[in-house]
């Protein structure tokens, strides 16, 4: 057996190895710019290696590191996104990489890559994270990278329909976080041609935003209104002194900006669209790296702006359809109602004269009462076709009056229990508005007699504050599972028509069992009950 000295000089010599082992450690870790941490999810404990704390500009140990800590030296406009981050990948478990800034003490900015993994215990659950962070701010593949993630993120807002000024505002976003001193603003061209509105500008005071919505473009106004009439990047790089800047070089003082560079945002067919310009609040020359950054951002903004001009469009072509084959039912029904219901009510009066007159012929007289019933059948069936083209009781007594009207046919042809509750208050709605909301309300009793199995439907029509909202629910089976893609025509149809009026509409499993629509769209009153202009 080893003696006890043995014992004792083999851990001295374990111990120096470690210390050299963790000195070489600390010498790589420095000299590649990547610093180490581990978070102990039991007890919170953060562990940062000194090179970490280097680059997060401190002092190696000078503080107490926990996860407060880190979140406030990460930049307010990245503290959500990181804890989104870190929370899905502590539920999702093994290796997760993301970017994030943080503000030195000093208050500069710098961009880590982080990388990680989430340990786990034997039963699976995760116990601490592990992970390295490395300073890429001056690293120009990193760079690139970065941009093009930060891109690619732009774009599935654009494809997933998100709003025109939030995608503007992403897109800004972006530009700042990669110019850290930058203040990124986004104008578009209104339909004049003539004019520049404000798109998006996070960080610009909003009274700056205010001031120059509306101005014209021209040679001489500013970076952007230039770079528009030009349709060439415009660079100024003190405001204080170039004359481009004439008419509102007071209005840039009093803002501290002094230094603006724009590019002009170029449709396909070279028509501008706006601009994307970067502000600086000390004077500064045109850096190659935030000018490709900046011209990257403008093409981006074309392919957003263009994108949703197209959708614009196709919403203005599919309301106009809708718009007529509306018409088109309408003048159906009326003509079947009025035209082809008064011929045959006419047809069972002559048909009744005939059979008092041979009354006395058991046969002429039995064959006539079987004419006059199926005219009976054949009005009925008249009255329900031109009711299902576009019941008159809806622009005869209103939105309300239709649904309760529809909700008893329905309970009539299918034996289903429909309660309404309606909370519209006689409020005149506008034509278009009405229509569509009832389109919808019969989609979604169709889609409860072809598919929910249900035995009861409550609807609920109302407004809240501005808002018209109806909800179909009912006790069937509920939504399939197929994704997107399952979706029927119709359910697509409903959304279709809610977006057409600025709202939308959520189709989704109901508690404990059946499904919900929720139409919500902004409320629109007819044009005869709005009062006249100066009128009290």
């Amino acid at each position: 057996m080893p003696s006890g000295k043995d014992m004792g000089q083999g851990g001295l010599v374990e111990a120096e190895v470690a210390i050299r082992l963790q000195r070489q450690l600390d010498a790589a870790q420095q000299i590649t710019h990547i610093g180490s941490w581990e978070w102990d999810l039991a007890t919170g404990v953060v562990t940062w290696s000194d090179e970490l704390y280097r680059i997060y500009g401190l002092a190696p140990r000078s503080c107490e590191i926990t996860l407060e800590e880190f979140l406030g030296r990460v930049h307010p406009h990245d503290r959500q996104r990181v804890q989104r981050q870190v929370a899905a990948a502590v539920e999702r478990g093994g290796p997760f990489r993301h970017d994030e800034r943080i503000v030195r003490p000093d208050g500069s900015v710098r961009t880590l890559d982080t990388v990680g993994e989430v340990l786990v215990d034997a039963q699976g659950r995760p116990i601490s994270l592990i992970g390295t962070c490395r300073d890429i701010t001056d690293d120009p593949r990193e760079f690139a990278r970065l941009v093009q993630a930060r891109e690619q993120r732009t774009l599935e807002m654009l494809a997933t329909g998100a709003p025109l000024p939030d995608v503007l505002g992403e897109l800004a976003r972006l530009v700042e976080e990669m110019a850290p001193e930058a203040l990124a603003s986004i104008l578009l061209i209104d339909d004049t041609g003539t004019r520049i509105q404000h798109g998006a500008a996070p960080s610009l005071p909003e009274e700056y935003n205010r001031a120059i919505h509306g101005a014209m473009i021209g040679p001489q106004t500013g970076s952007c209104g230039t770079a528009s009439f030009r349709r060439k990047p415009v660079f100024v790089t003190d405001i204080e002194t170039d004359p481009l800047w004439e008419p509102y070089r007071e209005l840039a003082r009093v803002y501290g900006l002094r230094a603006c560079w724009s590019f002009p945002i170029l449709a396909t067919d070279g028509q501008v669209l706006g601009t994307v310009a970067v502000y600086y609040r000390q004077p500064r020359t045109a850096d190659t790296t935030v000018v490709e950054l900046v011209s990257r951002a403008a093409h981006v903004a074309a392919i957003a702006i263009e994108r949703r001009q197209i959708d614009e469009r196709a919403l203005a072509l599919s309301e106009r359809t809708e718009a007529i084959r509306e018409d088109e039912r309408t003048s159906i029904s009326r003509e079947l109602h009025d035209q082809l219901g008064q011929s045959l009510t006419a047809l069972k009066l002559d048909i009744s004269w005939v059979a008092r007159r041979v009354a006395g012929d058991p046969e002429m007289f039995g064959k006539l009462e079987e004419m006059k019933q199926a005219a009976d059948g054949i009005i009925q069936s008249v009255g329900r076709i031109s009711a299902g083209l576009r019941p008159g009781i809806l622009d005869l007594l209103g939105l309300e009056a239709a649904i309760k009207w529809q909700s008893q046919e329905f309970t009539k042809q299918t034996g289903i229990a429909c309660e309404v509750r309606a909370r519209l208050d006689d409020w005149p709605l506008d034509s278009s508005l009405a229509t569509a909301v009832f389109r919808i309300f019969q989609e979604a009793l169709t889609n409860v007699t072809r598919h929910a199995n249900a035995s009861r439907v409550t609807v609920d029509l109302g407004l809240e504050g501005s808002v018209v909202v109806l909800e179909v629910a009912d006790d069937g089976v509920g939504l399939p599972s197929a994704g997107p893609r399952g979706r029927s025509l119709g359910l697509l149809g409903m959304g279709e028509r809610a977006r057409r009026l600025g709202g939308d509409c959520v189709v989704r499993p109901r508690d404990p069992s059946g499904t919900l629509v929720s139409l919500r769209v902004p409320l629109r009153l007819a044009l005869s009950s709005l009062p006249l202009v100066g009128q009290a």
